[in-house]
């Protein structure tokens, strides 16, 4: 049972490929940002796939399991060695990799996948995987590219569709600033869809920015009272929601997502816009589940208690 002194740990899923690579690299600075520990987290399979999905050490069924000792065992003395400071474990799972991805991710804070780059039917079983790991995790999935690495890339950006809706995807996001002495910037998209683009500025789109604005306002003003001290911006774009976000934070060190309540109107699956978003920003995206009420924003008080 944790005790809470020690933060749960960030966990990445690691399959001896280098698409973890930009992953374990995230999930390292992750780490240290928080003081947590990384867990490295690979699933074996029960059967061996067809067409070269599995980049297993052995060929047989029975020698699955110890291809991926060997995969987290590379994968654990890779990370040591890179990030001594940081402790570093291992768990080995069996069966589905949604499935088994989704119960580790419950023994963490955060779970860090990387971005499928392969083609084909091997992309569309492993964007499959990505997907469904994203729509059915309780904690937040960030989805890195496998070549990130740490760079200049400043700020946050947070695709806020209402408020207070997505109170509790604000009050990571703010948390989020906070550990990085950060800038966020709240960004709402006036969804304009298919509309010509000599529709965009008409009074439908207007009313829309107009309502967005009045939105963010309040959401800054609540939020911003008990974190004065993170730079806030705001702003409503008219867009497609997927193409705005994407190019808002093209410039920005992560983008922050909420992933609506799972009920009748939000099956256990992933919408469109999470989808797309997840598979082309070149921005590390963290997908934030929202449970089913919004968060209450907090008094100054108690953030400074919590920070």
């Amino acid at each position: 049972m944790r005790t809470g002194q020690q933060p749960a740990p960030v966990l990445v899923a690691v399959d001896g490929s280098g698409r973890s690579a930009g992953a374990v690299r995230y999930a390292v600075r992750e780490a240290r940002l928080r003081g947590s520990t990384v867990r490295l987290v690979h699933v074996a399979p029960t059967t061996l796939p067809e067409g070269g999905l599995w980049p297993s050490v052995g060929r047989e069924v029975e020698d699955l399991r110890s291809s991926g000792e060997m995969v987290l065992d590379r994968a654990v003395s890779r990370t040591s060695s890179a990030a001594p400071d940081v402790e570093v474990d291992s768990l080995l799972c069996r069966g589905p990799r949604v499935g088994e991805l989704v119960r580790a991710s419950a023994t963490g804070a955060l779970l860090v996948l990387g971005r499928e780059t392969r083609h084909g039917l091997e992309r569309l079983v492993a964007g499959a995987t990505t997907a469904g790991v994203v729509a059915r995790a309780g904690v937040p999935v960030l989805v890195v590219r496998p070549d990130w690495r740490e760079d200049d890339a400043t700020g946050l950006v947070v695709g806020v569709r209402s408020y207070p809706g997505d109170s509790e995807l604000l009050a990571h996001a703010y948390a989020a600033a906070a550990v990085r002495h950060a800038t966020l910037r709240l960004v709402q998209v006036a969804d304009v869809g298919d509309l010509a683009p000599d529709a965009v500025e008409g009074a439908d789109v207007d009313t829309a920015v107009a309502a967005g604005n009045r939105m963010l306002r309040e959401a800054v003003r609540d939020w911003s009272a008990a974190f004065p001290e993170i730079p806030v911006q705001s702003t409503v774009v008219p867009g497609k929601p997927a193409d705005a976000l994407v190019e808002a934070a093209a410039e920005a060190e992560l983008l922050l997502v909420a992933r609506p309540h799972r009920d009748l109107r939000h099956p256990v699956r992933l919408g469109r816009t999470l989808r797309t978003v997840v598979r082309t920003s070149g921005t590390p995206v963290e997908v934030v589940p929202l449970s089913r009420d919004p968060a209450p924003a907090p008094s100054s008080s108690s953030a400074r208690a919590t920070s």
